[in-house]
């Protein structure tokens, strides 16, 4: 379902861990039979930031918000609600977003944990404008992940495509200083897609045990790749050219596309597809990787002073489940 709508997005923030693996790093971390240059060239990540041991994914969200919140001038006392999108929580229960607000010092807004995987937060945007067009004063929406942790590191298939970061938005009803103005989303999704990617033990379908751990389980598993490759490739052409029409827009009212960032291939196969101008896709993926959910709002956050004030942002991905959604942002 499209919403229309023209709520104030007044802060952003990200983080990223300070480590850093290249791909040479990665391939001696699994003995993988890969080189740097074949990794590059079917993902194009040359480097990935990887959270350090004593560290965990609220830690990472906890600093994209504080960010977030000091450029919206909105302290954590005002929050009305609190939604963190991520696949990588620091405990399966209860919910990492009870943390951050904990360590943010709000102890009475309501906080949750949403799963979408890498549409998690475009999910978790659309959650947080309805609850400002039903009264809510300040939203903070966030995205962390730390998939490193959740990679086999000998598996040539997933080893080399994650890295882990956060990225922040304060959604208010009426800011400090209106900064950008969020004016559509849709979110769609095709469960028929469940199993393309994803991490058979751990739930309650195969719960964990010597065994599921020894059979190494616990991991990532994307058998599919280029069955993959070439759904996501369809979903983001085919509602990106759906969400324009609805909206009575097209690629030439769009100044910029932030998709998310999973593989170079996919997103120039993409942009090849909509005939998008060299320059309207802004991309990170070579030097952070796919942060899964947490890609978008990263790159939004690096990019904001790049797109500076009076454009239309097109934000778009598609997950695992699978998940798709769509957002337009006017700076």
């Amino acid at each position: 379902m499209l919403l229309r709508c023209q709520v104030p997005l007044s802060g952003w923030g990200h983080k990223l861990p300070d480590q850093m693996l290249d791909n040479a790093a990665v391939i001696a971390r699994g003995a993988l039979p890969l080189t740097p240059e074949w990794i590059t060239r079917r993902i194009g990540v040359e480097q990935r930031h990887v959270l350090a041991p004593e560290l965990s994914t609220s830690d990472l969200a906890i600093a994209a918000a504080q960010e977030a919140l000091q450029q919206a001038e909105v302290t954590p006392e005002d929050l009305d609600l609190i939604v963190l999108s991520t696949l990588s929580p620091d405990h399966p229960s209860p919910a990492t977003a009870c943390l951050v607000q904990a360590a943010l010092g709000n102890i009475r807004c309501p906080a949750f944990d949403l799963s979408a995987a890498c549409s998690g937060f475009l999910y978790a945007l659309d959650t947080g404008l309805r609850h400002i067009l039903t009264g809510a004063r300040h939203v903070l929406v966030i995205s962390a992940e730390t998939r490193s942790r959740f990679v086999d590191p000998q598996d040539p298939a997933t080893a080399a495509i994650f890295g882990d970061g956060a990225g922040a938005v304060v959604l208010s009803q009426s800011p400090n200083t209106v900064q950008k103005t969020v004016q559509a989303s849709a979110l769609f999704a095709d469960g028929q897609g469940y199993y393309a990617i994803h991490t058979p033990a751990g739930g309650a379908r195969l719960p964990a045990s010597k065994s599921t751990v020894a059979q190494r389980q616990h991991f990532i598993q994307m058998p599919h790749g280029e069955q993959i490759f070439f759904q996501v490739v369809e979903s983001m052409t085919h509602y990106t050219t759906w969400f324009l029409k609805e909206l009575h827009l097209s690629l030439d009212d769009i100044d910029y596309l932030i998709p998310h960032q999973a593989n170079l291939n996919i997103l120039q196969e993409v942009a090849r597809r909509l005939a998008l101008p060299s320059g309207k896709m802004l991309l990170n993926l070579t030097e952070v990787g796919n942060t899964s959910s947490a890609s978008i709002p990263l790159a939004f956050s690096q990019f904001a002073d790049h797109i500076g004030k009076g454009k239309r942002v097109l934000l778009v991905a598609v997950g695992a489940g699978h998940t798709l959604g769509l957002t337009l942002v006017h700076t």
